[in-house]
C-alpha cells in the first residue's frame, strides 16, 4: 500500500473510513457563492451582521431596524438568503443520501427554491385573506433573517468538515440539521406571538403551520429514519 491509499483509508482514530474519492465540485460551488455573498454583505455594509443578529435574538423593533440598516429587498439580503438555501441541500443530501453523486444537491436546492416560492405565496394569501397584512409581512421578515444568520452560521462549518472523514461528516451534518430545527423553532415561536398580537385568525396559523411547516418536517424525519 503506498502513502496515498494509507491516508485515503486511515483516520485519525487508526480505524478505515474513505475520505471523498472525487472532488466534490457542487459542493465547492454552492461554498464559493456562500463566502462570495458573506464578504460582500461584510465589505459594503459592515454594520448589517451585527443589526441582523441583535434582531433576530431580540425580536424588537423588527421594522424600524429594517429601515435603518437592514436593507432585506437588496443584492446582498438576497445573496446571503441563497447562501441558506445552499446549505440545506448540501445538508439534507448528505444525511439522505449520503452516498448520492454529487450533483443531487442541485435537485435538492431546485426543491427548496419551489417550497420557498410556496410558502411565499401561502403567506401572502393568509395576509389578503385575513386583513392582517402587517403580521404576515413580519413573519416573512422574520422568515428572511434566520435564513440568513443560518447561512452564515453554518458555511464556515460545512467547509471545514468537508475535510474531514465520512463519518465525521454524517455526525456534523446530523447536528446542523438540529441547529436549523432549532432555530426554525425560535422563529416560529417569534411569528406566532407576532400573529397573535395582530389578530390573525387562529385558523390561518393552523393552516400555514401545518400546510408549510409541520408536514414538511415530519416527511424530512421520515426519510432520516428509514
Amino acid at each position: 500500500m503506498n502513502e496515498i491509499d494509507f491516508f485515503q483509508n486511515t483516520t485519525m482514530t487508526g480505524e478505515g473510513d474513505l475520505l471523498r474519492p472525487t472532488f466534490d465540485w457542487v459542493f465547492w460551488l454552492f461554498m464559493l457563492f456562500n463566502v462570495f455573498a458573506i464578504a460582500y454583505i461584510r465589505t459594503l455594509h459592515p454594520r448589517y451582521f451585527g443589526v441582523l443578529f441583535r434582531t433576530g435574538i431580540y425580536n424588537r423593533q423588527l421594522y424600524q431596524n429594517i429601515q435603518d440598516d437592514l436593507k432585506l429587498n437588496g443584492a446582498g439580503s438576497v445573496l446571503l438568503t441563497i447562501s441558506y438555501f445552499n446549505c440545506i441541500a448540501i445538508i439534507t443530501s448528505s444525511l439522505i443520501f449520503p452516498d448520492s453523486p454529487v450533483w443531487v444537491p442541485l435537485a435538492f436546492l431546485v426543491g427548496i427554491v419551489v417550497i420557498f416560492l410556496l410558502k411565499y405565496s401561502l403567506i401572502k394569501s393568509i395576509g389578503y385573506l385575513s386583513q392582517t397584512r402587517e403580521g404576515t409581512s413580519e413573519h416573512w421578515i422574520n422568515h428572511l433573517i434566520f435564513f440568513q444568520i443560518s447561512g452564515i452560521l453554518i458555511t464556515p462549518v460545512l467547509c471545514f468538515t468537508h475535510f474531514l472523514s465520512q463519518s465525521v461528516q454524517y455526525r456534523v451534518m446530523l447536528m446542523l440539521a438540529i441547529l436549523v430545527g432549532i432555530m426554525i423553532f425560535i422563529r416560529e415561536i417569534q411569528s406566532f406571538i407576532r400573529a397573535i398580537r395582530v389578530r390573525v385568525s387562529l385558523l390561518y396559523i393552523i393552516l400555514y403551520l401545518c400546510t408549510l411547516e409541520i408536514i414538511p418536517l415530519v416527511v424530512i424525519i421520515k426519510a432520516l429514519v428509514k
